[in-house]
């Protein structure tokens, strides 16, 4: 049974490399030594906020404006010495800490936060909130900030990026050249995109973001919502129509119980013959169980994926060697990893700042 509505809405979380093994660093607001710009909304005469602010996320030292005003704003700053040890770096701080900057990594639940009673803000890089436990928070009054939308145009770029590799057979045609057979190397040609049907998935800022690339190469698309009557401006239709008359299908849906393995057997095995499918949401949104029966049905299908972990779970190996995949790189361009930090510690900032 298809399920006739489900929430939309854009999904895309932060990326940070691991800095080199060391301890938790500290830094002190005098420490600093450069200030927050004149316009931002806090004056430098405030008072700092007492604590700890925690950072998980060891390149957020790299974003000298953003960091300047954490070192402004909080009393004590702790940046993670080891992403991989930053959670128990952080609990290691007990009640001294009143508020953390995280990524998609740190999964904040009840036993996390027993070890945190001072947290009163949590700000999160990312739109997701998959690697939170929202009941466990609210049930201790951590107001918790995320940057929903600040990185819609590098999602879409990165989804026109994966449909146009896929269309345009960019795997096999590079590993043709390398194994010098040229053209004869390739079991299928490329193929156009203009006049093409598309169907989008979701209606929230990426999903809108990728409107206007589309509709560049000469594809109008059709978008599922649970709710159309809020986007009036956007051509809409049932979960099944958009299936069945889209040569290309684009998913910008949050993963939630409602669409976790939503994208099936059942709706992918309507898509045209040589549908190209590109998830640049959470990977759990597809039925990944049901991959390899899928394409052994319907070998013709194409599909890209943007995640953590496709390898270790079997994905890769599932979706075989024609998959265009990357390692949840499409929310973390230079320029809206930085965005999205500045939205997050903004928040954070204003949230205990009243």
């Amino acid at each position: 049974m298809i399920p006739s509505e489900f929430t939309s809405a854009s999904v895309s979380e932060s990326f940070s490399e691991s800095p080199p093994e060391s301890p938790p660093e500290s830094v002190s607001p005098s420490g600093s030594d450069s200030t927050a710009d004149a316009g931002s909304t806090w004056s430098l005469s405030l008072d700092p906020i007492p604590g700890t602010a925690f950072v998980a996320l060891g390149d957020l030292r790299d974003n000298h404006r953003v960091f300047d005003l954490l070192c402004t704003n909080f009393s004590d700053v702790r940046v993670a010495g080891s992403r991989e040890q930053a959670l128990d770096e952080m609990t290691a701080l007990g009640p001294r800490v009143c508020a953390a900057i995280i990524g998609v990594k740190e999964r904040i639940d009840a036993t996390v936060l027993d070890a945190l009673p001072g947290l009163r803000a949590l700000g999160s890089v990312g739109a997701g909130t998959d690697h939170l436990d929202l009941d466990a928070l609210r049930e201790r009054d951590v107001q918790v900030v995320t940057t929903p939308g600040v990185n819609a145009v590098s999602v879409a770029e990165h989804t026109m990026m994966m449909i146009l590799g896929l269309a345009k057979r960019t795997l096999t045609a590079h590993s043709a050249v390398l194994a010098g057979t040229d053209r004869a190397g390739m079991p299928e040609p490329p193929i156009e995109l203009r006049g093409r049907r598309a169907g989008v998935l979701g209606a929230g800022a990426t999903a809108r973001a990728l409107l206007p690339l589309l509709r560049a190469f000469g594809v109008d698309p059709m978008f599922w919502t649970r709710t159309p009557d809020r986007h009036p401006d956007l051509s809409t239709a049932p979960l099944e129509v958009i299936f069945r008359h889209s040569d290309i299908l684009s998913i910008h849906l949050p993963l939630t119980n409602g669409t976790r393995g939503l994208v099936g057997a059942e709706l992918l095995t309507l898509l045209p013959e040589g549908a190209l499918v590109v998830n640049t949401a959470r990977k759990e949104v597809l039925d990944l169980a049901g991959l390899p029966a899928v394409l052994s049905r319907r070998p013709d299908l194409r599909l890209a994926v943007d995640d953590f972990g496709l390898a270790a779970d079997g994905t890769a190996v599932a979706l075989g060697p024609t998959a265009l995949l990357s390692p949840h790189t499409a929310g973390v361009t230079v320029e809206s990893l930085g965005a999205m930090q500045d939205s997050a510690v903004r928040g954070t900032i204003a949230r205990l700042r009243g």
